[in-house]
C-alpha cells in the first residue's frame, strides 16, 4: 500500500510470509514502553482495538495524526481503542524514546489517544508476522482477540469501525473532512503525480503548522522522483539517515532502496549507500544477515566483486530461518556467476 509514496519509510525486516492474517487470533506481544495513556494488557468484550502503527520522521504517519485523534475522542466512549505504535524509530534506543516522547508531548491535546513504543517483540509479532513492510498501518483487533482489519489508518471510519465493533452500520458523517488527505494519497498511489501535486496545498491546511514541512518536503520530494528526478528525494534521505543515525533498520533499508529501485537506476547515490550501509553493519557488529547482503550488494556494484563474495558468505552463514538462507544462498551463486540478481518490486 502507497508504495509508490512512502518507499523512503520501508523498513522490511525479513522475507517471510505472512502468518498474521484477517480472521486469525491476535498476537500476545503488547507495545514494550507505554507514553501515554492506558496500557492494552488485555482484549476485552464489547471493546475494539486498534494499534496504528507509525514513527515520527514518518510524514504520511504524521498526516494522520488529526484523523486518529478525532476518531478517538469522538468514539473511545463507544468502546474504541485507539493506540498509537511507534514502530522503527530505534527499538531499545534511549536517544529514540526521547525523541518519540519528546514528539508526543509537543503534539499536546492535538494527538490525545495513548501512544506506545513497540519495540523488537511487537514489530516481530506483528508487522513482520503480518509482511507489513510500510507504515502508516493499523490493525484492528475485537474483544475476542481476533483481527479483524488491516491497512492504512486514513481509511477507518465510524463506519468501519462501527461496524466492526457491532455489527450494525452506524450513520455515516455528513461531511467527510479527510477527503483531501484521502483523494491525494490515492493520486500517491496511482502515481498521478499532476494530481498530488495539484491536491497537496489542500492537505497541507489540513495539517497542524508544526507538520505541514515534513509532509511537504516528503510529498514534493517522491512527486519529483515520480517524475524521474531524485535530487529532492537524496536531500531527504540524507536528512532521514541522520535522523535515524542509530538505527540500523533505517541505514539498511535505505541503502537497500537505493540500489534495488527501478527509479534509481542510472541514477545512484553510491555516496550515501555506502555511508547507510556500512553504518548499518557497524551498528550490528557484523551480525545481521540482511545488512551484509546489502552491504555485498553494493561492493559488487561497485566492482569489488570478491569481497562481495565474503559478505555474501558471511550474510549465509548467519541467516536465521530457512526462507532468507534460501535467498541469500541464490545471491550467492548469483554473485559467483558474475551476475547481481534483480529485485521484484512487488516482493
Amino acid at each position: 500500500m502507497l508504495r509508490s509514496f512512502i518507499a523512503w519509510i520501508f523498513l522490511s525486516l525479513s522475507c517471510q510470509a505472512s502468518t498474521l492474517s484477517i480472521g486469525k487470533l491476535a498476537p500476545e506481544a503488547r507495545p514494550e514502553i507505554q507514553i501515554q495513556g492506558e496500557a492494552v494488557e488485555k482484549f476485552e468484550a464489547g471493546k475494539l482495538y486498534v494499534f496504528e502503527c507509525w514513527a515520527t520522521w514518518c510524514g504520511p504517519c504524521v498526516a494522520t495524526i488529526p484523523h486518529l485523534n478525532a476518531l478517538h475522542q469522538k468514539l473511545r466512549p463507544k468502546g474504541i481503542v485507539i493506540t498509537g505504535v511507534n514502530v522503527w524509530d530505534g527499538e531499545k534506543s534511549d536517544e529514540a524514546e526521547k525523541n518519540v516522547r519528546e514528539f508526543v508531548k509537543k503534539q499536546g491535546n492535538k494527538m490525545s489517544y495513548p501512544v506506545a513504543i513497540g519495540g523488537k517483540e511487537f514489530i516481530k509479532a506483528w508487522l513482520d508476522a503480518a509482511n507489513i513492510d510500510s507504515i502508516p498501518v493499523a490493525f484492528v483487533i475485537n474483544g475476542n482477540g481476533i483481527l479483524v482489519w488491516t491497512g492504512h489508518p486514513a481509511e477507518l471510519d465510524e463506519t468501519l469501525l462501527g461496524d466492526l465493533l457491532t455489527g450494525t452500520k452506524l450513520p455515516k458523517p455528513k461531511a467527510n473532512i479527510e477527503k483531501p488527505v484521502t483523494e491525494w494519497l490515492a493520486a500517491m498511489n496511482n502515481r498521478d503525480w499532476d494530481k498530488a501535486e495539484s491536491l497537496l496545498p489542500k492537505v497541507l491546511q489540513k495539517l497542524d503548522p508544526e507538520n505541514r514541512e515534513s509532509v511537504k518536503k516528503g510529498a514534493e520530494a517522491n512527486i519529483a522522483l515520480g517524475r524521474g528526478d531524485p535530487t529532492l528525494f537524496y536531500a531527504m534521505l540524507e536528512e532521514r539517515v541522520l535522523i535515524g543515525s542509530t538505527n540500523p533498520e533505517v541505514q539498511n533499508e535505505v541503502a537497500w532502496q537505493l540500489l534495488t529501485d527501478s527509479r534509481f537506476e542510472g541514477k545512484v547515490n553510491f555516496a550515501l549507500a555506502e555511508k547507510c550501509a556500512v553504518a548499518a553493519v557497524q551498528l550490528t557488529n557484523s551480525k545481521h544477515a540482511d545488512k551484509l547482503d546489502t552491504l555485498a550488494r553494493l561492493r559488487f556494484m561497485q566492482g569489488r566483486t570478491a569481497e562481495a563474495i565474503e559478505l555474501q558468505e558471511k550474510a549465509v552463514g548467519l541467516a536465521d530461518y530457512l526462507t532468507l538462507k534460501d535467498e541469500l544462498k541464490a545471491t550467492l551463486e548469483s554473485l559467483r556467476q558474475g551476475k547481481l540478481p534483480r529485485i521484484d518490486p512487488n516482493e
